[in-house]
């Protein structure tokens, strides 16, 4: 059966708004063809329009009252199904979102909006200092407590996008291949499996790491990491270093597919890729990976060669003749 065919069930669709208009419009016209006579003798003066209404109905009799009320039954039904769909849409509207001045409470809950507990690393008694940049509450579109893009209209139309059509619940990231939850997952073997990803670059290199639970393999492209550095341990530990500076190493794998620029680079892009991993892990390893700069994209790029140079920068030598 077409969705929405069940009009005690869930909204009509186009369809079934069409077929009730055909069916409302050959209920006025039968009622308007019994109703005709009525009006004209109603009319005439000299007589009692009341009594005139009460001799044809006893005349007529059912077939002038029902399609009369047959028309109105569907027409009140219509008007309220209006009236209804209208009220739940406007109470499921996008609104802005905004702070409650009196409680201080948000009317949304930003999941990317993530904070580094503190406290528990804090000695008693000892408060922490403010830093950073200032917090600038949001002010954009909300819908059901969740922020979304401005523009959208909620259900999204299914021709033009893909499923889920609906946001997640308030305080679940989405987008990224996001399950609903707003979680990572991956099949091993049959088995569901959540993963942790990141994607870094460096120079002209990219990469994008997954880390799951396990014992410290490392694969790149397919191999094993030390047989992609070319036994090379310099490029290997580094683009492990995040997880071996937090002793961490042992207790999850490292998935990496690396694309672009040369080994060197590749490496670079890893290791930022699985800083940022690791972050969507537990974010209170931010503090030390940003202290140590492994969150920090290396801006450094080969400088491009000249046009009419030799090289990026030798000069040709300067002759006056």
């Amino acid at each position: 059966s077409r969705r929405g065919s069940n009009f005690s069930g869930s909204f009509p669709c186009k369809g079934d708004w069409d077929t009730m208009r055909g069916i409302i419009c050959m209920a006025l016209f039968a009622g308007a063809a019994a109703f005709v006579p009525c009006l004209s003798t109603m009319s005439t003066p000299g007589l009692d329009p009341v009594a005139t209404a009460r001799r044809d109905i006893k005349s007529k009799g059912v077939p002038f009252v029902v399609p009369m009320a047959v028309a109105t039954i569907a027409a009140l039904s219509l008007r309220q199904r209006r009236s209804t769909a209208k009220t739940s849409r406007k109470a499921e509207e996008v609104v802005m979102g905004q702070i409650d001045p009196e409680t201080g409470k948000p009317n949304y809950v930003n999941p990317f909006e993530e904070r580094i507990d503190f406290e528990k690393d804090l000695p008693p008694g000892t408060q922490k200092d403010p830093s950073g940049k200032k917090f600038h509450p949001y002010t954009g579109p909300v819908y059901k407590k969740v922020p979304v893009v401005e523009g959208l209209q909620f259900p999204l139309d299914p021709n033009l996008y893909y499923p889920p059509l609906e946001p997640p619940e308030p305080g679940v990231k989405w987008g990224d291949g996001r399950a609903q939850d707003g979680n990572w997952y991956m099949d091993i073997e049959d088995e569901k499996v959540q993963y942790w990803q990141g994607v870094g670059k460096r120079k002209t290199a990219c990469a994008i790491v997954r880390i799951v639970k396990g014992n410290g393999q490392f694969i790149v492209n397919g191999k094993d990491a030390i047989q992609y550095f070319n036994n090379y341990p310099i490029w290997w530990l580094k683009a492990c270093e995040p997880l071996a500076a937090l002793s961490q190493k042992n207790k999850f794998d490292i998935i990496a597919k690396s694309f672009g620029g040369g080994v060197s680079g590749q490496a670079g892009a890893i290791r930022l890729a699985l800083a940022r991993a690791m972050q969507e892990y537990n974010f209170n390893w931010r503090p030390l990976m940003k202290k140590a700069r492994f969150l920090t994209r290396d801006w450094r790029m080969v400088e491009p060669k000249k046009t009419g140079q030799p090289k990026a920068r030798k000069k040709t030598p300067y002759h006056k003749r």
